[in-house]
């Protein structure tokens, strides 16, 4: 596919917008872009025939993790018992010291060791007590070797890290993207472009919109004790359909939305375009209303399988015309004071007020 940019990417701003109907109406023609009889030709940056590639991460990144390599840390809890006494089941944490207290031990070292190594020891100490006693050390909590998802996943918590786990794993294990109903369509809260993952404080270059929505396995490597998983949101950014369509609305963005998408997207009238829409001459108005770029599309050709379809961006304004247009930069004025008229009444709602979440982002698994 192809993807649109031009350099005016500012977010939509609602007192921006509704302080733009006064300058409109004044007639200021410095908020038109195209001042020419005909449309300027439409700036393509060919960026995606096919899907960027994705950075290549280090070998050392695939490299499972392996619990053997596991020491006890303080605050970490475990429960010790000698097999076969039942009555010796005792759960206990690494003291500040470091040390382990069973029974009517003396401290035992532990930070820093392997549970077998200390178990091992206690099996020594415990000689006195029981015949040949086998000591079990199980880690139940951890203080250190655990990872943290946060953001837009269904629960967000600290995770004990008890085996190899990959990120999709760690994503799967904390309930995977959260997911809300905004204006009557189910989306996505999260924003895969925008999230990443921490690790010993760096950030590692996973491109999580190639590892989740084209599952790909280059960027699915190991989690490592301490990493931080952020799943950043989507919420606060909108895209608006306006024109000859079955439904003139506001719709919450997602990555990777195209101009089809948007037009075809269900409404309680059906979505789609009206018959009398002129298709070869759709307008895309984006970039802040004081100063933005306008460029049309031909829906008809991309309908037809002749030319790739349009990546649409955040706060992008999409008008179906219904009859030919003279000029640009007429159809500009007329389609950002037809926004600010049907739109500017939300002004100060904000769209996480409107989002109702499928799962609440505070339960526990």
């Amino acid at each position: 596919m192809i993807r649109l940019r031009d350099s005016h990417s500012a977010p939509l701003s609602w007192m921006r917008a509704v302080a733009l109907l006064g300058l409109l109406a004044a007639g200021c023609r410095s908020t038109y872009v195209h001042d020419s009889a005909e449309p300027q030709p439409l700036e393509v940056v060919a960026e995606a025939t096919e899907q960027a590639e994705p950075v290549t991460l280090p070998d050392r990144y695939f490299l499972p993790y392996d619990p053997s390599t596991f020491r006890l840390s303080v605050g970490d809890r475990v429960e010790i018992s000698v097999f076969g006494f039942p009555e010796t089941v005792v759960t206990t944490s690494v003291a500040p010291d470091g040390a382990l207290h069973y029974l009517f031990m003396d401290g035992m070292p532990a930070a820093g060791r392997p549970p077998s190594d200390v178990a091992r020891e206690m099996e020594a100490a415990l000689g006195r007590m029981f015949n040949h006693p086998t000591v079990s050390i199980l880690p139940i909590a951890f203080s250190e070797n655990r990872f943290v998802a946060l953001g837009k996943v269904v629960y967000p918590n600290t995770y004990p890290l008890d085996s190899a786990l990959t990120l999709r794993q760690a994503i799967a294990r904390a309930g995977g993207l959260a997911q809300g109903i905004y204006r009557g369509t189910t989306i996505e809260l999260a924003s895969l472009r925008d999230s990443f993952l921490l690790r010993e404080g760096q950030r590692v270059p996973v491109d999580f919109e190639a590892l989740i929505r084209r599952n790909d396995a280059s960027q699915d490597i190991y989690v490592r004790p301490g990493d931080v998983i952020f799943i950043s949101s989507g919420l606060g950014r909108e895209v608006f359909l306006m024109g000859a369509v079955g439904e003139q609305k506001a719709v919450g963005f997602t990555d990777g939305m195209t101009l089809v998408e948007l037009i075809a997207g269900a409404s309680e009238r059906g979505g789609g375009y009206s018959p009398t829409a002129r298709l070869g001459k759709v307008l895309i108005v984006r970039g802040a209303l004081d100063n933005p770029t306008s460029f049309d599309v031909d829906l008809a050709a991309i309908l037809k399988g002749r030319e790739p379809d349009v990546f649409l961006m955040p706060g992008d304004i999409v008008y179906v015309p219904e009859k030919p247009f003279r000029f640009a930069r007429d159809l500009t004025r007329s389609v950002i004071l037809t926004f600010v008229r049907t739109f500017a009444s939300e002004a100060g709602a904000a769209m996480v007020d409107e989002t109702i979440f499928l799962t609440s982002p505070t339960a526990s698994p």
